[in-house]
């Protein structure tokens, strides 16, 4: 197929647009949004869309505000046919087929779209063309062919196969319908799903019926032995009701002497109690006595270690006092010592400042030499006007003039006159005598003319050129004199001895600059001023502030000793006031707890005398209320009494131990829980007996054997059905794979011509080394560069996109010769760079010799380098 013409009218946001394309390659150039893409979307709705079409993307392409209907018009060849194709869609939809060659005819409507649909694929692979057009915006890299039946064909041609027939790919799509009866294309999942599943309902029925039937016998088992063990339980309830009476009267007789032990230990409860306080007052009277016989011994080694204390509390204080008087005075050295430390700072500072002042006011003085340095070279410079530039202009047109000169000089007619004897002529009006020993010699730029008194005139003319030279010397001369006017300069020699003087003052001007910056290192004029202000003001302050008949330090090194000396005084003093001071806090520490230790056992004295006499006290009242002889004998009468109750209690407990309470309890509970539990079992089993028995006469009415039956048979025919089918699919199966093995083969065999032809276009790319290879379904398995093999999914965007490229123009050369199929590329190469830009733009007009190209971009740099192109702008 050969793409001619193309038009569009009211398509988007195009209004008009018309394209002529060339056999080989055509680059449609434009902006963005000017309609590119929309050549691409037109011609493929062409193919496929019908003009009434009511699809979003046909509606999608009607101009926005605008009730218009969008058209298409192309002019084909396709094969033997050559015709122009047009549709009108969403307003006014019409469709037109005008067939030019081989026999005129006309069509519209449906008829008109039916025959291109069957011109354009009798004669064009539409798989093909879809896999060939690269369109804006989707991924390129990979391109998928193997679905393509005509690239198939050229494959095969250019492998020297037969070809694959018309016949054969009938037979193929034969076997694939039948194929797909029973199983799905993709997947290759059974689609006799529905009586596979009939054949598991009737299996699951016949399951049920036979597990039903397996129940029903269990359930005439169960009852029986329920029957059995119903008269088992109602047997042993006489022989379990009698045990249980038996228990409980033993019982009975625990009970009663657990109740008379009882009554006998609540009987005892009080008189423990009223024993325990009686031999808790008893207790306390003795305690109390031996606690004043001890406060009585402590109070008396208390007041004996009192005495010594105070005497130590005294002897510290004065050592306090005598430690504090010597602490005053230190205190008074130190800040006689801190004055003159002070004065000693002072009297060094205001040396250093005395010294700093003398320092920058040499300074200042260095540096306003400095400056008049600068403001002397600065006024040189003023006076030369000559620069660099000027200098070099200068030295090219006196160059140029000598140039000039020497070629005018050249260019000019030589006058050469010797006299034979003495003679008088005239040299255009000029008189001039002659002799023999002094001949006359001159260049001849202008005419000239010699007169010979009586005898001749002879008139001597240069060529033309020659005045055009001299006009050429005074041109020259102008300029220069203008340059040397312009510089100041009288001559060119006193032209370069100016710029050497200007240089040499602005190296001068440029090390004074670099002088005066070494002497300011950073300062600035003004603020050394102010700074020698500010120390001169400062030292007569400090001479003011000193007392009268004090002298300053003779120098740095005097101050800075006098200065460590009051520093050193006044640490020695420091010193010792801190000795002195730690000293006097150790025994100010030492009295406070002198006297702490003393105000304690003074308090603890006065405290154990108070307690003493509380106690003494409370003891006799005590005694007064009840003598200690009473409290005894209280104690002793109770003590007989408990001891009469225990006894009564030991034998009851005797007694009750030797009925065993424990064991008569457990047996008489586990004889009521074994009859209660007998009388349940009989209430549960008669109640599964009643359900068993329902069951069963309801089972025996429903018929459930002849039900069983009716599932087998039914099973048993769905399972012939399923087999015949499985059959039938396991046949159309084998030949399906037999088939697709045997194309699978073909197509690899007659692979090798498109493999060459991504090679030999992949060659002007990415070098003579470049080779590839391709898996079965035809697509770009790896590269290999460089003697380095890289899978195709590792390449980078731009090289999969150029080799996605390279695969449809190898493809569109190889289907060339059956009609062809142009290859569309839709602003692509973005991720090229100019390298590969250039070597793809050979690849291209080379493919381009064999196949349509057609090339869209809205960035015309891109595909500068295709050589055979035909350029449409838009």
């Amino acid at each position: 197929m050969r793409l001619l013409t193309l038009t569009l009218e009211n398509w988007r946001a195009v209004s008009h647009s018309h394209i002529e394309f060339d056999n080989g390659v055509t680059l449609i150039e434009g902006p963005n949004e000017v309609g590119k893409s929309s050549l691409v979307e037109a011609l493929r709705m062409l193919f496929r869309e019908k003009s009434g079409s009511k699809k979003r993307e046909v509606q999608a392409v009607q101009p926005v505000g605008e009730d218009v209907g969008s058209s298409v018009v192309a002019e084909i060849r396709c094969g033997d046919h050559h015709f122009h194709y047009s549709k009108t869609y969403n307003r006014k939809s019409s469709t037109e087929l005008r067939i030019l060659a081989p026999q005129a005819e006309q069509l519209t409507g449906d008829d008109a779209h039916n025959r291109a649909w069957d011109i354009l694929s009798n004669h064009m692979d539409m798989a093909l063309w879809d896999a060939l057009l690269v369109e804006q915006g989707k991924e390129i890299g990979g391109v998928k062919l193997a679905d393509s039946d005509g690239l198939a064909r050229a494959l095969d041609n250019a492998a020297g196969g037969a070809g694959v027939s018309g016949e054969e790919s009938a037979l193929f799509g034969a076997v694939q319908a039948e194929y797909e009866r029973y199983f799905t294309l993709k997947t290759g999942k059974p689609r006799y799903g529905d009586e596979q599943q009939r054949v598991e309902q009737h299996r699951e029925k016949v399951q049920q019926l036979e597990t039903t039937l397996r129940d029903l016998e269990g359930d005439l088992r169960r009852h029986e032995n329920v029957s059995a063990e119903i008269s088992r339980l109602q047997r042993a309830l006489p022989e379990l009701q009698a045990a249980r009476e038996q228990h409980e009267q033993r019982w009975q007789a625990i009970d009663t002497l657990q109740a008379r032990l009882s009554a006998r230990e609540e009987e005892g409860k009080p008189l423990q109690q009223l024993l325990a306080h009686a031999r808790n007052q008893w207790q306390k009277r003795r305690d109390l006595a031996a606690d004043i016989a001890r406060r009585e011994q402590g109070l008396e080694q208390q007041q004996s270690a009192l005495l010594p204390l105070t005497e130590q509390v005294a002897e510290l204080d004065g050592i306090v006092q005598a430690g504090d008087a010597a602490l005053k005075d230190l205190q008074s050295r130190r800040q006689t010592l801190r004055q003159a430390l002070q004065q000693a700072q002072r009297d060094a500072a205001c040396v250093q400042d005395s010294a700093e002042l003398s320092r920058l006011q040499q300074l200042l003085e260095r540096v306003q030499t400095q400056r008049g340095e600068l403001t002397e070279l600065r006024n040189t410079l003023a006076g030369i006007h000559i620069t660099a530039e000027g200098r070099r202009d200068i030295q090219a047109a006196a160059s140029a003039l000598e140039v000039a000169s020497r070629t005018r000089d050249n260019a000019a007619t030589r006058l050469r006159i010797e006299a034979l004897q003495v003679a008088d002529f005239s040299l255009d009006g000029e008189t001039i005598s002659l002799s023999p020993d002094a001949p006359l010699e001159r260049q001849v730029a202008e005419s000239l003319q010699i007169e010979i008194p009586e005898l001749a005139r002879i008139t001597i003319a240069p060529a033309a050129s020659a005045g055009e030279l001299t006009a050429e010397v005074e041109a020259r001369q102008q300029e220069l004199d203008a340059l040397l006017a312009r510089y100041q300069a009288p001559s060119v020699e006193q032209a370069i001895t100016l710029d050497e003087q200007r240089a040499d003052a602005e190296q001068s001007l440029r090390a004074a600059r670099q002088r005066l910056d070494d002497t300011l290192q950073g300062a600035d004029e003004e603020t050394l001023q102010a700074d020698c202000a500010r120390l001169q003001q400062t030292c007569e302050d400090a001479q003011q502030q000193r007392e009268p008949g004090q002298t300053l330090p003779a120098n740095e090194r005097e101050a800075k000793a006098q200065l460590d000396t009051a520093r050193a005084a006044l640490d020695a003093c420091e010193s010792e006031l801190d000795r002195e001071g730690g000293r006097l806090a150790e025994q100010r520490d030492e009295l406070t707890r002198g006297q702490a230790k003393r105000q304690q056992a003074d308090t603890e004295v006065n405290a154990l005398t108070s307690v003493l006499e509380d106690k003494r006290a409370s003891l006799a009242q005590e005694r007064e209320a009840e003598p200690d002889d009473a409290l005894e004998r209280a104690v002793a009468e109770r003590e007989q009494r408990l001891t009469a109750i225990n006894a009564e209690l030991e034998q009851l407990r005797a007694e009750l131990q030797a009925q065993d309470p424990d064991s008569a309890r457990l047996q008489r509970d586990n004889a009521a829980k074994a009859l209660g539990r007998a009388e349940r079992d009989i209430i549960e089993q008669q109640q599964e007996q009643a359900v068993l028995k329902s069951r069963l006469d309801r089972a025996q009415a429903n018929g459930l054997f002849e039900d069983l039956e009716t599932a087998e048979q039914a099973l048993t025919e769905a399972e012939d059905t399923l087999a015949a089918t499985e059959r039938r699919a396991a046949a159309a199966k084998l030949l399906w794979e037999t088939l697709n093995e045997h194309r699978d083969a073909s197509r690899q065999a007659y692979v090798a011509p498109l493999r060459e032809g991504i090679r030999n276009l992949g060659k002007i790319v990415f070098g003579s080394d470049f080779d590839i290879a391709l898996a079965e379904d035809w697509t770009i398995l790896n590269v290999t560069r460089q003697g380095q093999t890289v899978p195709f999914d590792s390449l980078s965007v731009g090289a999969k996109e150029q080799l996605g490229i390279l695969t449809r123009l190898a493809a569109a050369r190889i289907v060339a010769d059956q009609g062809g199929v142009p290859v569309i590329i839709d602003d692509a190469l973005g991720f090229s760079d100019p390298s590969r830009l250039q070597s793809m733009g050979a690849a291209i007009t080379a493919a381009g010799r064999d196949a349509q190209v057609v090339v869209l971009t809205c960035t015309p740099g891109r595909f500068m380098y295709l050589g055979e192109v035909g350029v449409r702008r838009l």
